[in-house]
């Protein structure tokens, strides 16, 4: 930098070294540890701020550095800015006043904090833009094809907002790609307020892709183009059915849909076939990107069973039709032979950004009404590991502008490696030894396992499966199948992807029957591979091609993520229908989602296996390891199992009441829950949840991705502090603090385990404060109004004479009419 500035053009200098830095080059940062609003010192700089994350600590570091304390290794944060020539000038001066030891200019003290942890300054280079992942994918994918045949690769450019500059850097990455025989497939320009996406799908030789990893340091190479910010294998979304081995027999259904009823929901998926009998007059088929002449009739059968399972649930041991809402499926996937996948010259990005547009987007909207979007798709080959994908980034925004709710299916990963057993012991062991083995294997293979994009989504509503079916399908034991729990148990499924999600949040949400998986287990090698079995026997019953009353059986988290979203349709419909808080009333997009994703985890309850697993998870990491056993359990079981009743309706012996609330940063709203006069005085067992649901704002530039976090405390109208006990001598039971803070839901629940009495008089209540808190460091606007919903369960949890949930309504209604 300083030889480059001593000369006569600064400019010509830096661009004449390839390997240098320059301006319109992005500058990577590398810092021990966080710097405190490192967005804003470098936007005062002059510096654009692209990105923030944190990198793996390390053990040898620089000499020099000390980590701070005991810690025996490096914590690093990389950020990444593209500067301009005269931000370059600035810090090269300022960086010399540093190495003088001189004071910070006035306002520059933020660059000294820079400068004091600054580890590594380099240009944004090819090991950036071409990770170890997407090569891993990319190689995988080259293998076995010659040299001229076309492979293809997605190229994201720097989100800036300056369109020219997106639009030149587009331009040179398209000569690059002509100069090398490849095509352009597609192209996105996405420029919304809190949401840039510039990218392009390109059809290269599988020669000129090899060539680009040998050697990704090529100054005239692909790896190397300024305007790149990452290179990825082609965004795949696919929904795997159990397909026509697993079609059953015929089966007749009663009622009908109201064909006047509202869209409210969505289904985003391959093609169903809508004139089944499970399904006609209750779903609306919107082809938008001209796809269902491309799925024949007689493959149809993932969309087919999504869209039975969320408007009449299993066919067996359900079928009742949702009467007072439609659903409108738009395809955005080909059913092929082997499932349904995406059209192979379009970014998936960018397909389902345009229809999220046509439905609610425009001035004339397809489906104004629609309040929750069912996706039972996952991207290939895209395993969390820390960054958050494009296109959950596009689930998040979309959340938080438009008040949609994602409801998105964990994915579903393969086989699984048991080493150091053989077939026969594991086929003879008792099945509580069977489940410790795959749970062990699970362990070890943990980051091969981890959510499908974009179940990684901070505001969607990230499902589970559980090897359970609704109805009893008895089948008859034979050789070879296993199965992995006893009837009756709440155990997930061995292909459910296992959270957590970014920065360790609750993912999944919850769980859900997702039919009862078989196994099989198999020699490979010197180990043995357990597989899940396509089967006619076991799983939730939907409707399937190509008869009108044919079924399947769909196994897997797609169906659980399907029976969730009927429970927020159903969920929806008992909070304005009769006798409902809402009665009567007409709910807003935002308020329907909110609502029912408070109630959606709020009525979710770890079931015996989760706490079973608790405790096992506590003996292996040790007593003091509670933290990390509570983890290990929501990587499984996220919040719990959803009771689907007890989102519409209060539980027994208890009373469930929601609300709605608008709050800003630092701000603060108490909402006074009454306390049943029949409480005082009676030593009775009791619990309480209280859960939070809202729609973060989201940057995607930061690790801190999300910016507003809410909870709530109980208030001690004394001093006004936490008194931690609700007013009922309650301590928490459940998840740690620390976990629940982490997403955007927050559920605490408390129990009284020693039965205290309390004590109070006529009209009291327990005032819960909610408040709000910048959870980004500096990236939440002061002036944003964040909507949320909240709502409390209160129960005794013994048979009693009186009904709380009565007394509780109608100091309600007394306030109301007051």
């Amino acid at each position: 930098m300083s030889a480059a500035f001593a000369s006569d053009d600064p400019l010509v200098a830096l661009r004449q070294d390839p390997a240098g830095i320059a301006p319109e080059r992005a500058l990577v940062f590398v810092t021990a540890g966080s710097v405190a609003n490192f967005a804003k010192v470098a936007r005062e700089a002059g510096l654009e701020v692209f990105s923030e994350e944190e990198l793996e600590t390390l053990e040898d570091y620089p000499e020099g550095f000390q980590p701070a304390g005991d810690a025996a290794s490096l914590a690093r944060t990389l950020y990444a800015t593209i500067p301009t020539i005269e931000s370059f000038q600035q810090m090269l001066s300022l960086w010399r006043a540093h190495q003088r030891g001189e004071n910070a200019p006035h306002g520059a003290a933020p660059w000294w904090g820079v400068f004091d942890l600054l580890l590594e300054l380099r240009p944004w280079g090819p090991q950036d833009r071409l990770g170890d992942t997407a090569r891993a994918v990319i190689e995988d994918r080259l293998a076995f094809r010659a040299g001229e045949d076309p492979i293809s690769i997605e190229f994201e450019i720097w989100p800036t907002a300056n369109a020219e500059k997106r639009a030149n850097w587009r331009g040179e990455l398209e000569q690059r790609v002509a100069a090398r025989d490849g095509s352009i497939l597609d192209r996105s320009s996405i420029a919304e307020d809190g949401f840039i996406y510039e990218a392009l799908l390109v059809e290269l030789p599988c020669l000129a892709v090899r060539e680009m990893l040998a050697n990704p340091a090529d100054i005239d190479g692909l790896a190397t183009l300024e305007g790149v910010q990452f290179i990825l294998p082609q965004t795949i979304g696919q929904a795997i059915p159990d397909g026509p081995d697993a079609a059953g027999e015929d089966r007749a259904v009663d009622g009908a849909f109201d064909p006047d009823a509202p869209i409210r929901a969505a289904l985003l998926d391959g093609t169903p076939v809508a004139a089944h009998r499970s399904l006609d007059g209750g779903v609306v088929i919107e082809d938008m990107h001209d796809l269902v002449r491309l799925s024949p009739v007689a493959r149809r059968y993932h969309a087919t069973a999504m869209a039975s399972l969320i408007l009449r649930g299993d066919l067996q041991a359900d079928g009742t039709p949702l009467t007072d809402t439609r659903l409108i499926s738009v395809p955005v996937l080909i059913d092929l032979e082997n499932g349904a996948e995406t059209a192979g010259n379009r970014l998936f990005v960018d397909v389902v950004h345009t229809t999220l547009m046509r439905l609610i987007g425009t001035d004339e909207p397809v489906a104004p009404e629609v309040f929750v979007v069912n996706f039972s798709i996952g991207v290939r080959d895209s395993h969390f590991s820390g960054r958050i994908s494009a296109l959950a980034r596009l689930m998040d925004w979309w959340a938080a502008k438009e008040g949609l709710l994602f409801v998105i299916s964990a994915g579903n990963v393969g086989h699984l490696a048991l080493p150091g057993t053989t077939t026969m012991d594991f086929e003879n062991a008792a099945i509580i030894d069977r489940r410790a083995t795959v749970r062990g294997a699970m362990r070890d293979g943990i980051f091969n396992r981890t959510l499908l994009a974009p179940a990684e989504s901070l505001n969607g509503l990230t499902v589970g499966a559980l090897s359970l079916d609704y109805a009893n399908h008895t089948p008859p034991q034979q050789a070879g199948i296993l199965k992995l729990e006893e009837d009756g148990e709440f155990v997930p499924q061995m292909t459910s992807a296992l959270g957590l999600g970014s920065r360790r949040s609750i993912k999944p949400d919850l769980v859900e029957a997702g039919g009862c998986l078989e196994v099989r287990a198999m020699p490979q090698g010197t180990d043995v591979s357990l597989r899940a079995m396509q089967s006619s026997r076991t799983g939730l019953v939907a409707a399937s091609p190509p008869g009108q009353d044919a079924t399947q059986k769909s196994r897997g988290t797609s169906p659980a993520a399907a029976l969730v979203t009927r429970s927020l349709l159903r969920a929806a419909a008992a909070l304005t229908g009769e006798d409902g808080p809402y009665e009567g009333l007409e709910l807003s997009r935002r308020q329907n989602a909110l609502l029912t994703r408070a109630l959606a985890v709020n009525a979710a309850r770890w079931p015996q296996d989760a706490l079973d697993l608790y405790d096992e998870e506590k003996g292996r990491l040790g007593s003091k390891q509670h933290l990390r056993a509570k983890e290990e359990v929501c990587r499984h079981f996220g919040h719990g199992y959803l009771d689907g009743g007890l989102m519409r309706e209060s539980p027994e012996s208890g009373v469930t009441m929601v609300g709605l609330g608008t709050i800003r940063k630092d701000g603060a709203q108490v909402f006074r829950m009454p306390v049943p006069p029949s409480l005082s005085g009676e030593k009775l067992p009791r619990s309480m949840r209280v859960t939070l649901a809202w729609f973060s704002p989201v940057n995607p530039s930061r690790a801190q991705y999300r910016l507003a976090a809410l909870e709530a405390v109980a208030v001690n109208e004394a001093d006004d502090e936490d008194d931690g006990r609700w007013g009922f001598d309650m301590t928490p039971d459940g998840l740690d603090a620390n976990i629940i803070k982490r997403g955007s839901v927050w559920s605490k629940r408390l129990k009284n385990r020693i039965q205290t009495i309390p004590e109070f008089g006529e009209d009291a209540d327990i005032p819960i404060r909610v408040q709000c808190r910048d959870a980004s460091g500096g990236g939440l606007n002061q002036d944003e109004d964040i909507l949320y919903a909240i709502a409390v369960t209160l129960q005794v949890e013994a048979e009693v004479q009186f009904d709380i949930h009565q007394e509780i309504e109608q100091t309600l209604r007394v306030r109301a009419q007051a």
